[in-house]
């Protein structure tokens, strides 16, 4: 399993010149250097540690809550800032509402491109953030579209295994030993089940011996600048294996964000072997 996010071009400014600050030595110029480097970036990835901190201790810091088929996380410890989500994507929120004691929240909707039916004219892939009065994210709503993508019991699990993830700082990239994944006794579903709602593909291809469904989209939102125009492009990639013919694997890009799950390092085998035979 793998997350990584875009590059900031300040981050990515800071990273290419690391020898000019070698010949920093005292402890006072260390803090200089450090309250420099934190400049930069805003405090935003020590605000995404302090997040893989609190993954680390699941139950601890998060609530799961399964209601009309959305999937969502309340986060009993906010950190994050609603600037962050900003400065990450490069995107502005597509629509916005205030809800009691002084919070909003933030939805970000994407759209099939090309749509190919009526209904997928219809349809929306969203996510939805809620805010509170100071501005943390106490919660994050993944859509029912979503999910068919990405089936609950799997999202949960692997939203769990990032608190084990290790860093790559150079590629931005929080991988997830297959060691470290918890297992589920939970099938996948079927290629049918997932076409009849999220609707024909963009294209279709093989790899590896999977067969990959390619649906594209684009985030009715605004970009910070006109820099950034690609980064309302998303995209899902569904893999398939043909001989059960169900989900094994989700390659996606959305808001900034790449993101790589297998389900199948998931599975325990007895789930696993329960859908060969069937």
């Amino acid at each position: 399993m793998r997350f990584t996010f875009y590059r900031p071009e300040k981050w990515a400014i800071y990273k290419r010149q690391p020898k000019m600050f070698r010949f920093i030595k005292s402890q006072k110029n260390r803090y200089l250097l450090l309250l420099f480097a934190l400049t930069l970036t805003g405090c935003v990835w020590l605000r995404l540690l302090e997040i893989k901190y609190q993954l680390a201790d699941f139950d601890e810091n998060v609530r799961v809550e399964q209601v009309q088929k959305h999937f969502v996380l309340h986060l009993k410890n906010p950190v994050l800032l609603s600037d962050d989500f900003v400065y990450l994507s490069k995107l502005r929120p597509s629509r916005t509402e205030q809800v009691s004691g002084g919070g909003y929240r933030w939805y970000l909707d994407f759209t099939f491109n090309p749509a190919k039916t009526p209904e997928q004219k219809t349809k929306k892939v969203s996510f939805c953030m809620t805010y509170t009065g100071d501005h943390k994210l106490s919660s994050f709503d993944f859509s029912p579209l979503f999910l068919e993508m990405a089936p609950a019991q799997f999202l949960e699990a692997s939203i769990r295994s990032l608190g084990a993830g290790k860093i790559d700082q150079e590629k931005r990239q929080l991988k997830v030993d297959p060691q470290d994944l918890p297992k589920l006794n939970a099938s996948l579903p079927k290629m049918a089940q997932v076409t009849a709602v999220l609707g024909p593909p963009v294209e279709e291809s093989t790899e590896e011996g999977l067969k990959v469904l390619i649906y594209r989209f684009n985030a009715d939102s605004l970009v910070v600048d006109n820099d950034y125009m690609d980064r309302r492009e998303a995209e899902a990639m569904l893999y398939f294996d043909p001989a059960k013919d169900e989900l094994v694997r989700l390659k996606g890009k959305f808001a900034g964000l790449k993101l790589s799950i297998d389900y199948r390092k998931l599975q325990e085998q007895s789930a696993a072997a329960g859908a060969v035979k069937n």
